[in-house]
């Protein structure tokens, strides 16, 4: 078993529903303020705005998933 596995195991699933979002919303919350939308910086590489790009597409794919949901 990972190490990190069993890091997880120790924890109550009071503490770990803390840090695990639910539901699709409580997710997209999270990420949001995880990965807040940024304008690219002049320092930055091509690499660290392409990872910039692909962490607020999957913010919004998650978005219109749950759009469409309700």
């Amino acid at each position: 078993m990972s190490k990190f596995k069993k890091r997880i195991q120790e924890f109550s699933q009071q503490q770990v529903h803390e840090f695990v979002p639910s539901n699709l919303e409580e997710t997209i919350g999270y990420l949001k303020r995880l990965f807040p939308l940024k304008s690219p910086k002049i320092d930055m590489s091509d690499r660290e705005i392409w990872i910039e790009v692909g962490r607020q597409e999957i913010i919004e794919f998650l978005q219109r998933t749950l759009d469409k949901e309700n």
